[in-house]
């Protein structure tokens, strides 16, 4: 799924004219009843740049945790965290009346895969976790990079970074969640099947 994603969004660049104004975050139309663009907008990018920084920062993410991710878990946290990273900028950022990237979702996957790494006892998890607030806060604080606004050709939307980390760690308790009541059900079937061989 990660290969059919990384294809998907070079598509998507090279029909970028005739498909992002039916997609990107528009708050205008979101008002209107537009609810996709929440998710479809993370598709999209600004020009070029944006597209190939995305693109390294996905790669590299999934080579660190990749394997963490089966199809189905990947298409949700894809879903669901492009969603909720959506609905947070609509709710919460209301100085940003257009918006595309994949940036704020890849703070979420890299943030999730990083709560799995410190779950297996890896300090890199800790390490990795603490530069991403870092990051997060200091882009709070200080605003983007001068030279990154350049080279994308829009500013940067700080805030999708901030709601992205925070939603890898609700992406990461839901995993947990879900794991724990297949366990609760195993583990009641598992009795339920003892006592009724005994």
């Amino acid at each position: 799924m990660a290969v059919l994603l990384f294809l998907t969004l070079i598509l998507l660049h090279l029909l970028q004219d005739q498909l992002q104004p039916l997609f990107e975050f528009n708050r205008t139309a979101i008002y209107e009843g537009q609810w996709w663009r929440l998710v479809t907008a993370h598709l999209f990018h600004t020009n070029n740049w944006h597209l190939l920084m995305n693109l390294g920062g996905f790669v590299l993410i999934m080579l660190l945790h990749g394997a963490y991710y089966s199809n189905r878990r990947f298409v949700l946290n894809l879903f669901l965290g492009n969603l909720l990273i959506g609905l947070a900028l609509l709710c919460w950022s209301p100085d940003i009346s257009f918006y595309v990237g994949l940036s704020g979702w890849l703070h979420a996957l890299l943030v999730c895969g990083c709560c799995i790494d410190i779950e297996r006892h890896w300090s890199s998890g800790w390490l990795i976790l603490l530069a991403v607030f870092g990051k997060v806060l200091w882009e709070q604080w200080q605003g983007a990079s001068n030279e990154v606004v350049t080279l994308i050709g829009a500013d940067v939307a700080t805030d999708a970074h901030l709601f992205g980390a925070i939603v890898g760690l609700l992406l990461y308790v839901s995993m947990l969640f879900r794991r724990t009541v297949a366990l609760t059900s195993a583990t009641m079937a598992s009795a339920t099947n003892k006592h009724s061989a005994e």
